[in-house]
């Protein structure tokens, strides 16, 4: 890898981490416009992004990053008022820088697309003609940036300190549907498929305090997958040298292998921690996609996450990604009730959907549930019957949470 490879690597890893941020701040922001510290560090990501853009050459990524980085800079100085209409075209824009990057990572350029609509979009709203920013229009220019699909998660390691190049990455009515992950003891050997240009996260400073000597480094992720392969091939070695030492009479050999058991015990520990993440790696899309899917539907509906430090190994954090967007999808589209049917009911126009993560009894639990409506059994006892999933004897005699679980059966 050449030099200018390696820049272009370190932008793409960078922006990525800020892109993320963006999607949690810019919500943030949305619901507090006052919030000037969210806002600068808004600007600031948008800023490093475009100038870095510019220098190495991907004019169509300087072009919507610029139109975005001027309405924020307007924001930020208090001539605009952040308005709804704003955050879904600026949360466009980062969506739209999110297919240049992948396309940067693939052909080395930042794509064909047109992306014309959506920086005269920002214009008119930094001209101050948001009469002119429909819903309509904005829903069209998500239409064409749709984001990048998953790419895999970044791991957080912390070797021992070494001198490393500071990142300056910014900072019950319904019974709850349980992800329920075992916590790994042994290491098994991955297989993650190479994955161009993706590292480990360094751990981002707090606040906007400028940072000492970092003591985090990006390792690539196939050097810790490569890792845990040798460390299990090493427990696999060290169980067979224990097993000689039990018929063996020899005392110093006994002294090594105990030793060996130690020092593999601790390593093996050692790279299992290296392989943890935070939840918040998932949890941090949520409020993006409660924004986006409440708009859509016309509801009003905050998120609430707690245990967003609980930490998972880094293969668990890809599989539960899909199922957990997927769970709160459906709360918010079929759980949460419209305003004014709430109202009606006596319940707060805004719906709450609470997401928890936990330990217990060795495994971590992810909770997902909302005050909507609660699911409707008659209906669920209709559709099991309709389908023949159920015999309609066995289904008499079930109880209502045995109800529930027939809509995780195929084909319900």
């Amino acid at each position: 890898m050449g030099e200018m490879d390696e820049v272009v690597a370190e932008f793409l890893a960078e922006s990525r981490e800020g892109l993320d941020s963006l999607d949690r701040d810019f919500v943030t922001l949305e619901a507090n416009p006052k919030d000037s510290a969210t806002l600068a560090r808004i600007f600031r990501c948008a800023h490093t992004i475009k100038g870095t853009a510019g220098f190495l050459g991907f004019s169509r990524l300087e072009s919507v990053t610029h139109a975005g980085e001027s309405l924020l800079s307007r924001l930020r100085d208090g001539e605009l008022t952040l308005s709804p209409e704003m955050t879904s075209s600026l949360l466009a824009m980062v969506d739209a820088v999110r297919i240049m990057l992948a396309a940067v990572e693939t052909t080395g350029g930042d794509g064909n697309e047109d992306h014309t609509a959506l920086v005269s979009q920002l214009h008119k709203l930094l001209e101050g003609d948001a009469g002119e920013a429909t819903e309509s229009e904005i829903a069209e220019i998500h239409e064409v940036h749709e984001p990048e699909p998953p790419r895999p998660v970044p791991v957080v390691a912390k070797p021992a300190p070494a001198p490393a190049k500071p990142t300056s990455t910014p900072p019950p009515a319904v019974k709850p549907a349980i992800v329920a992950a075992p916590i790994a003891h042994e290491p098994e050997p991955a297989h993650t498929p190479p994955v161009a240009q993706e590292h480990v996260e360094a751990a981002p400073p707090t606040g906007d305090k400028v940072a000492g000597p970092t003591e985090t480094i990006r390792v690539d992720v196939q050097i810790i997958d490569r890792l845990m392969d040798l460390a299990g091939e090493l427990v696999l070695t060290r169980n067979q040298i224990l097993q000689i030492n039990a018929r063996a009479e020899d005392t110093a050999f006994s002294a090594a292998s105990q030793r060996l058991n130690l020092i593999t015990a601790e390593l093996q520990d050692g790279i299992m921690k290296m392989r943890m993440m935070p939840i918040d790696n998932v949890f941090s899309k949520f409020p993006r996609i409660v924004r986006d899917l409440s708009r859509a539907c016309n509801k009003q509906v905050r998120v609430e996450i707690d245990g967003k430090n609980t930490e998972l190994d880094k293969t668990l954090i890809e599989a539960i990604k899909d199922p957990l967007t997927h769970l709160l999808r459906n709360a918010v589209d079929h759980g949460i009730e419209m305003p004014e049917d709430r109202v009606r009911k006596g319940k707060p126009a805004e719906g709450v959907l609470t997401v928890r993560a936990f330990h217990e009894s060795g495994q971590v639990h992810v909770q997902i549930a909302d005050d909507g409506a609660g699911i409707p059994l008659d209906k669920v006892r209709a559709k099991a019957l309709s389908r023949n999933l159920v015999a309609p004897e066995a289904l008499a005699k079930m109880t209502d949470e045995e109800l529930c679980s027939l809509i995780f059966l195929p084909g319900f």
